[in-house]
């Protein structure tokens, strides 16, 4: 069965789309036709991304100022936004004594407070439209916890309370919010956090996804196919692989 999707006349915003997940889904969702903001504090990456209707903005999420101007900036450019896919984060292994303060504040800019900060940039938009889908990413972790992962797991585990917390708000306006824990995958986050045992232990195990493999689904989340879905925590999990 072969799934398509058709979003012509659509504008959706990726966060985090000069690498790994928001990349792929956000070249993605160009394909299908849509109008993209492909957002990020990579300059270089985001300069490599297609052109024509997949425009680029340089930001750092965790700047609730420039967060605010550039929505402005992308809804006077498009006239709606459609989807919002907030995929940035910062992932430093460290072990809680030895965590300094700047580092885990920046972990809370960037993973928590930055997702608020865009939520509350767009939820005006999208409830003057009476419609709009949102999803921001969570993580295994966020129930699991790592060592030194705590700061990470911390910030994940918010996003979960900020989401569905969101979407009672959201719901008299049919607008739909949801969070995704994509699994393991192989994007620049995971794979310069990890220690080499842990990938070949995953590898073996598990196995880890490509960003690619991702996009699909939220590509589902955003569209129509998913007009009843809100509030959740959807979590892609792989099959373990046998010993």
């Amino acid at each position: 069965m072969n799934v398509h999707y058709d979003f012509s006349g659509q504008t959706v915003v990726v966060v985090g789309a000069a690498s790994g997940i928001g990349r792929s889904v956000a070249i993605a969702c160009h394909e299908a036709g849509a109008t993209v903001a492909a957002l990020d504090i990579d300059a270089k990456g985001l300069a490599s991304l297609p052109g024509g209707s997949l425009h680029k903005h340089v930001l750092d999420i965790a700047d609730s100022t420039a967060v605010q101007r550039v929505v402005e900036t992308i809804l006077v450019a498009t006239g709606r936004l459609d989807g919002v896919i907030l995929t940035s984060a910062i992932q430093v292994r460290t072990m809680i004594d030895e965590l300094s303060n700047d580092e885990w504040q920046r972990h809370l800019d960037v993973n928590l407070s930055g997702v608020f900060y865009f939520l509350r940039a767009v939820i005006p938009i999208m409830k003057r439209q009476r419609s709009g889908a949102i999803v921001a990413f969570t993580s295994g972790l966020a129930s699991n916890g790592w060592p030194g992962a705590a700061a990470y797991a911390a910030t994940k585990a918010g996003i979960i309370g900020l989401v569905k917390s969101a979407a009672h708000e959201l719901r008299p306006y049919g607008v739909r919010i949801n969070a995704l824990s994509p699994g393991l995958v192989a994007t620049p986050v995971f794979l310069n956090s990890a220690t080499a045992e842990e990938l070949e232990m995953y590898e073996r195990s598990l196995g880890i996804s490509s960003p690619d493999e991702v996009a699909p689904t939220l590509m589902h989340l955003i569209s129509d196919g998913a007009s009843t879905i809100s509030g959740n925590v959807v979590e892609r999990r792989l099959i373990p692989r046998a010993c």
